[in-house]
Formats: C-alpha cells, sequence, structure tokens
C-alpha cells in the first residue's frame, strides 16, 4: 500500500469508531466466492483445501490484503435453530485461520442469495441465533483482522423498512457476542449506493458500510444470459461510452437492448461520470463519518473487448483509492475479476484486470 493511501485512510477513519489499521487491511481486496458457497464439490477435499497455500502466498504477493470469504447460509446454518453445522463450520474456521497466517485479513461474508429466506420471519429467528452462535465462534480470531459482515445484498424490495428493523438487531447480536470485531453493514435495495442512501446509521460506532456497484450495467453485464433480456444481445460494448461509440452496434438489436445502448451512449460513460456515480454514496459516508467499503465490482469478460475493460477497472479503482474506499474485486474465482485458474499447474489470473488495478502480476 502506497504512503498517501494509507494517510487517506488513517484520516477517514477518525472518529468513526474503527482503528485505521483495519481500514488499512481493506484497502485492497478480492471475493473468494466458490469455496462456501455453490462448491462444485462437498466433501471434505474441497471443504479442506479448494484454496491452496500456494494461492494465498500469490494473493498477498500481488497486492491483496484481505479476502472477503462468500459463505453461503445453507451451508452451514442447520435447520430450525440455525446453529451453525459443526462439520462444516470447523472448516470455514480453519480456512480463515490459513489466510491470516499468509498476512490476507478476511471478511467473513455470510453471502445470502435466496430471497425467499429473507421474507420468513422463521429464517430470521434463525439467522439471528446463527449469528449470535458463529460471532462468539469467531470472537477468537484477531478483531484487527477480521471482519463480519452481517449479511449480502439484502433486497427487502418495497419491504425496506423491514430491514431498518431487522439490521440493528442482528448487529446487536453480533456485538454481543463479539464485542472487539469491526462489524460490516449495508442497505437494502441489492446493497447498492441507493440502499446505502436510505440507511440510518447504526448506533455501534465500530462498523464499516458496504456498498455494491456494477454500474454502467450494459457495460457491465454484455452478453450475460441471466441478467435480463436487454443485455444478452448487447456484444463489444465500449468504455469509455459516447453516442458515437455505440453508434456502429446498434443495426439489428432488439428494440429494448437498442434503447439501453442509446441511453448509454448518450451518458457518456468515464471516469468523470463514474466520480459522479460514486458521489452519492461518498457524500453519505462522509455525512455521517461512516467508513466505505465496495464490497463487489466486475465485468463480466465474455463480450467485452479487453481494452474496454482495462479502462474501466482502471477508472474504477482509481476513483475509489481517491475517495478513500477500500474493495473486493467479484471474484477471485469467477469470471467477473481475477478469473484465477490453472495452465499446466501454474496459477494465472486475467492480466487485464490484475494491472487496472495496479496488482503486481505473478
Amino acid at each position: 500500500m502506497t504512503t498517501a493511501l494509507l494517510a487517506s485512510l488513517l484520516l477517514h477513519s477518525t472518529g468513526v469508531g474503527v482503528p485505521a489499521g483495519r481500514l488499512a487491511h481493506l484497502a485492497t481486496g478480492v471475493n473468494v466466492c466458490r469455496w462456501f458457497r455453490f462448491p462444485e464439490k462437498s466433501d471434505d477435499a474441497h471443504w479442506a483445501g479448494y484454496i491452496g497455500d500456494d494461492e494465498m502466498v500469490m494473493m498477498r504477493r500481488m497486492g491483496l490484503r484481505h479476502v472477503r470469504l462468500c459463505i453461503a447460509p445453507q451451508l452451514v446454518m442447520t435447520p430450525v435453530t440455525g446453529a451453525p453445522k459443526e462439520h462444516e463450520w470447523g472448516y470455514i474456521e480453519k480456512a480463515i485461520q490459513r489466510f491470516l497466517d499468509h498476512g490476507l485479513a478476511v471478511v467473513v461474508d455470510m453471502h445470502n442469495e435466496n430471497r425467499r429466506d429473507e421474507a420468513d420471519p422463521a429464517w430470521e429467528s434463525q439467522f439471528q441465533n446463527f449469528w449470535g452462535i458463529a460471532a462468539k465462534r469467531l470472537s477468537h480470531f484477531d478483531p484487527n483482522r477480521v471482519f463480519l459482515e452481517i449479511v449480502n445484498e439484502p433486497v427487502f424490495d418495497h419491504k425496506e423498512s423491514e430491514w431498518k428493523v431487522l439490521l440493528p438487531r442482528l448487529a446487536k447480536t453480533i456485538r454481543a457476542s463479539a464485542p472487539r470485531h469491526t462489524i460490516i453493514a449495508s442497505g437494502a435495495n441489492w446493497g447498492g449506493i441507493y440502499g446505502l442512501q436510505q440507511l440510518e446509521p447504526l448506533a455501534d460506532r465500530n462498523v464499516v458500510y458496504s456498498f455494491h456497484t456494477y454500474d454502467p450495467f450494459p457495460f457491465t453485464h454484455q452478453a450475460a444470459t441471466w441478467a435480463g433480456e436487454a443485455v444478452k444481445p448487447l456484444r463489444g460494448v465500449p468504455y469509455p461510452s459516447s453516442p458515437e461509440a455505440v453508434a456502429p452496434l446498434l443495426p439489428g438489436l432488439p428494440e429494448e437492448s437498442r434503447k439501453m445502448l442509446e441511453n448509454y451512449g448518450r451518458e457518456r460513460w468515464n471516469r468523470e461520470k463514474m466520480t459522479e456515480n460514486f458521489r452519492q454514496a461518498i457524500d453519505w459516508g462522509r455525512k455521517n463519518k461512516a467508513p466505505l467499503y465496495c464490497g463487489e465490482f466486475g465485468v463480466f469478460p465474455v463480450a467485452a473487448k479487453p481494452e474496454h475493460r482495462a479502462n474501466w477497472f482502471r477508472d474504477f479503482g482509481s476513483v475509489l483509492k481517491q475517495n478513500r474506499v477500500g474493495w473486493a474485486s467479484w471474484g477471485w474465482d469467477e469470471g467477473f475479476g481475477f478469473d484465477r485458474h490453472r495452465v499446466g499447474g501454474k496459477i494465472v489470473v486475467d492480466p487485464v484486470v490484475a494491472k487496472a488495478l495496479g496488482m503486481n502480476l505473478p
């Protein structure tokens, strides 16, 4: 980390109750997506060694300071009671310790993606019970390097008032069991910038506030098959954008896709526009003297040109750095970010993303 960034993080922490050194650990990071979330295998070999020691060494040498360890609640929560499943939870604690041993801090991210659960009062009660036990189990880890993220991307669509009630309850439960650890919280509406703006800060001062953003959507999700009909046909969408840059792509597109792309061109997305997009989150953090953290961002790479992805990641990272916001790219082991894989036994990452984010290539 540069001296300038560390100084900025120190300034940003003043008076908010989060020790400055903890914020420094959040400066650069990556999501570990598939160890305890949608695992390809569910056996002891997977739980014990999905991320090898060589990968952890590589992460640290690249310049990453932390990992956001994504954990699907249904994988580790016992039905009815919500108590952690002893077998799986034991491997999670071992994984955390291994990351710490390799100089990487850990955000323990309860990565719920089942929207029916969050609307179920029974699940909310189970989840609160889970956190009461899990936070106690995690409390022995170094509080300067282990962060407790309440839940990933709460939605509560048109029920935001319910999240405003549940969030402080969950935070209070965690704090009772882990009095020294920093909590990471986010707003409703998929944990985005709008949800953050609507959030009333918790009374607890030892909290970092997270937001996720994949803006502009026509660029970051071009050709994605799960993200709506309009983005499916998009290919080669440029960044930065302008009406002139998108014009060659418009002929032959379905009307919905064409209108989306035309609007993207008119908005003229570039570093200045990205700065403007972040400003609402930054202003919220300054107003509430609250440290911020961007826990997810990335670009679906299937149809995006490498030079355009490089432009986007470079602008994104530089704007976060300028505004003293730590980050975790999505993801280490998924294609929106570093896309770690092995070639001939050697671990490789996407050089476009690594270089654009200022990482040291192995």
